[in-house]
């Protein structure tokens, strides 16, 4: 005699729809959705110092007059664990440093004004894929070195006085017009143009699990812009920062962004901290990726920000690990 356990799941499995007209229809359930792919260590060597030192930036600015000793104890036990992946100690390094003694961001060499590139990345596709290279057309063959001397019954031609040589000269050969720029990269940050300020970009992309269109994981940059500047729209004034957080790879933002992405900065060197929250910009990556933006009054001075929550794009709700920045306001 089968078991009870042995009934229940025949009986399961075997689920039938009966229609009114007899016909039984077997009933199964739609698939399970897939799992996020999860994040690993090799995907990001710099995760462990961002869930340390993020949190410790908000405890910090909780407790602003001794943010910076909170800062450098954090960062200085992380820096002792010696089994933490490289990335990571590099991260704590740079935050005690400029914790200690602050400073603008200095660009890895090969990365442009672009200082969260690693060495070697190119700027212009520092978000999104490269374009495939339009194929030129080929080069004309140049004539030989050596030209045939003129037949010998050929009579040379006076030589022309020195003014009409001159005029008869041919004119230098124009350079090539240069062809159209390269469109941008699908997903490419946005171009504030060449008279931008420079930029004081995070330390480490943040990552959402499972935020891509198949499935998978999802970086995201995130800059500073110290005031007074005239990006991102309408600009921070001086004594202000603006901050700019870029999905890579994703379509444009939700109309309500359901649950926020809030950046935390600590001033170090005044004692003043808050709260903004990044929110999207009808004119910057309307299409995508989802960019979200937020201008705070930090007021001058050595700035430690952290930025942690959540983005909503028009395909799905993600949740971005924390990354942090610092930024030096004039």
């Amino acid at each position: 005699m089968p078991s009870i356990r042995t009934l229940l799941t025949s009986t399961t499995a075997c689920a039938v729809v009966v229609l009114g007209g007899g016909v039984a229809i077997p009933a199964h359930a739609d698939p399970a959705a897939p799992m996020p792919l999860p994040i690993n260590g090799l995907q990001a060597p710099g995760l462990p110092a961002m869930e340390t030192l993020g949190p410790a930036i908000q405890q910090a600015a909780a407790d602003p007059s001794n943010a910076a000793s909170m800062l450098m104890a954090a960062a200085a036990a992380f820096a002792g664990n010696a089994a933490a992946p490289s990335d990571s100690l590099n991260v704590a390094s740079a935050v005690n440093q400029f914790v200690s003694e602050p400073q603008a961001h200095v660009p890895a060499a090969g990365a442009g004004a672009q200082a969260h590139l690693p060495a070697g990345v190119d700027p212009a596709y520092s978000v999104g894929p490269v374009p495939m290279a339009v194929p030129t057309a080929p080069e004309a063959a140049l004539p030989p070195v050596d030209a045939p001397a003129p037949p010998p019954d050929a009579v040379p031609a006076p030589a022309p006085a020195p003014q009409a040589a001159a005029l008869a000269a041919p004119a230098p050969e124009a350079a090539p017009a240069p062809g159209p720029a390269p469109a941008p990269a699908p997903g490419a940050m946005p171009d504030f143009g060449p008279d931008a300020p420079t930029t004081q970009d995070f330390m480490y992309p943040s990552i959402s699990n499972g935020c891509g269109a198949d499935g998978g994981n999802v970086l995201a940059t995130a800059i500073s812009v110290a005031g007074p500047a005239k990006i991102p729209a309408p600009g921070p004034v001086a004594g202000q920062t603006a901050y700019v957080f870029t999905a890579v790879g994703t379509p444009g933002p939700a109309a309500v962004q359901k649950l926020p992405l809030n950046v935390t900065w600590v001033n170090l060197s005044t004692g003043k901290s808050g709260t903004a929250t990044l929110k999207p910009q009808a004119d910057i990556n309307p299409e995508g990726p989802t960019t979200l933006t937020a201008i705070a009054d930090t007021g001058s001075g050595s700035i430690m920000s952290t930025i942690f929550g959540q983005v909503s794009t028009t395909e799905k709700q993600c949740q971005f690990m924390p990354t942090i920045g610092s930024t030096v306001v004039p």
